[in-house]
């Protein structure tokens, strides 16, 4: 993904209302990133 594809994905989001938080998460879903706090949490980490 380019990043003026990327961009073009979050003015997406913004239109459809999402916050700013909501659009980066979903474009990580998309481009398979993620927080490694979060994994640890799920996982039962600390």
């Amino acid at each position: 993904m380019t990043k003026e594809e990327m961009q073009r994905f979050l003015i997406k989001e913004a239109q459809r209302g999402s916050t700013e938080l909501e659009a980066y998460r979903n474009l990580m879903e998309i481009l398979g990133i993620e927080f490694p706090a979060e994994r640890e949490k799920e996982e039962g980490g600390q």
